[in-house]
């Protein structure tokens, strides 16, 4: 028999990473749910193992400061992620995209650790569910995690809609706000709208800049 391909050593990975135990607790809105690090974990021991090297390419897509309530600034950051999967013979590569927001200096690194999360977890079709029946007791922590992956699915397409001209972009938010919040939740939502400010400020940045 041949030896794997790295596509074929990957569709391994993903049968046995399809599912990641929720190990961590938002405290703030009380749900559960499963930390960057268990998935890392996890994916790295099955990754290793059939001597699959991972590398990484972190590109900082916005960085702003946003003026919120009583005046208090907080950073929000958008972060493009690639990973590059080797087994010494091919290569494949893969990009997660992931906000953060913080009122401090770690924004960028919220951001960073969020696309890596969902990077993987889109890849190999990771599920955090703790129970494969349907459960009163988990149902709002597996909302939570729906909205976040919807939240991650929006923030790309709100990625690629700005690299249209301003004036189209200026729509893209009001156009989309009702579908955002129906599939993201109210938070989720809030982080797809900062976003869309923060490349919308670019954009008229690029034209005033343009102008002069």
């Amino acid at each position: 028999m041949s030896e794997q391909t790295l596509v074929q050593k990957l569709a391994d990975v993903m049968a046995e990473v399809g599912y990641v135990q929720k190990d961590a607790t938002n405290e703030f809105h009380k749900y559960r749910y499963a930390s960057a690090a268990a998935v890392l974990s996890k994916v790295n021991a099955a990754l290793s193992s059939r001597g699959i090297a991972v590398s990484s390419m972190a590109e900082l897509v916005a960085h702003d400061r946003i003026q919120g309530d009583k005046d208090k600034h907080k950073t929000i950051a958008v972060v493009k992620l690639t990973l590059i999967f080797n087994d010494g013979t091919d290569t494949l590569q893969i990009e997660g995209l992931g906000s953060g927001e913080d009122s401090g200096d770690k924004a960028v690194m919220k951001a960073d650790t969020a696309a890596l999360k969902y990077a993987l977890a889109n890849a190999f079709l990771i599920s955090w569910g703790d129970d494969p029946e349907a459960d009163p007791s988990t149902d709002g922590a597996q909302v939570n995690e729906a909205e976040a992956l919807a939240t991650d699915g929006w923030l790309d397409v709100c990625e690629q809609a700005s690299s249209s001209t301003l004036e189209k972009f200026k729509k893209w938010w009001p156009a989309n706000k009702a579908k955002i919040l129906d599939e993201c939740g109210k938070e989720g939502a809030a982080r797809v709208y900062e976003a869309f400010t923060v490349y919308l400020t670019r954009l008229r940045k690029e034209v005033e800049d343009a102008g002069d």
